[in-house]
């Protein structure tokens, strides 16, 4: 991080105000915090002269439009923002494909070409619900699985100029969208210091606390067993 210019994307949550604050500390030359309401961003500005607090829905080419002529030179997209809708298959929403995943992609591509220029770095943050469908979050989880895949197939983009494409696959965070969840939540300050450690040892499938751990290592054991216990979330 030392040096670079970076873009956290939803950076008025907990996990985006964390990597905020750990990526500060590594020196780097720039860093620009983006989120649908800049009001919200006023306390993370004060935080250090480095950091530029700028408007972006990522939901919405406009808004992106607006953001690439703010943005000169780029060498490391966090695409961290997200939503959860909360709804299951057929409740007629598709909110978290919109943003999760139209999204995080229209702004990937929208500044590729900085990227490329810098041979730079891209991390995606998913879940760990993107490799087994939690159906009580459903689209939420569809969502994330087809930026697994996204992920994917970035990162060999990348690989053909030295760039490079980390996916971050968490369980369940102790942010303002699992409020309410009776689930052990790992804290963001401890996601993010796993996920840099990660990147310095160059580990871009990225699994930075227990539950997403274990659910890794179970797909692998037993896949079935597992994605019956999740289906029985949408029971009674």
């Amino acid at each position: 991080m030392e040096n670079k210019i970076v873009l956290i994307t939803g950076a008025n949550g907990g996990l985006g105000t964390a990597f905020i604050k750990k990526i500060l500390e590594l020196n780097p030359s720039k860093v620009y915090c983006s989120a649908r309401d800049i009001k919200s961003l006023e306390n993370i500005k004060s935080i250090s002269a480095k950091i530029e607090a700028i408007e972006l829905d990522i939901a919405s080419k406009e808004s992106i439009k607006k953001v690439l002529s703010k943005i000169d030179k780029l060498d490391i997209l966090i695409n961290n923002a997200g939503v959860n809708s909360n709804s299951r298959l057929f409740d007629d929403s598709f909110l978290d494909i919109e943003v999760n995943l139209k999204g995080t992609i229209n702004l990937t591509q929208a500044l590729f070409e900085k990227l490329k220029a810098s041979k730079g770095t891209v991390v995606n943050v998913t879940s760990i619900i993107a490799l087994v469908n939690l159906p009580i979050l459903a689209n939420y989880s569809i969502s994330k699985s087809a930026l697994h895949s996204f992920s994917q197939a970035l990162r060999a983009e990348f690989g053909l100029f030295d760039g490079e494409v980390y996916e971050v696959l968490p369980g369940p965070i102790e942010t303002k969208m699992t409020e309410g969840s009776p689930m052990q939540k790992a804290q963001p300050e401890n996601i993010v210091n796993v996920v840099l450690t990660s990147m310095k040892n160059k580990e871009f499938e990225i699994y930075p606390d227990e539950f997403a751990l274990m659910v890794k290592q179970r797909l692998k054991d037993g896949p079935e067993k597992l994605i019956e216990e999740f289906s029985m979330s949408i029971q009674g």
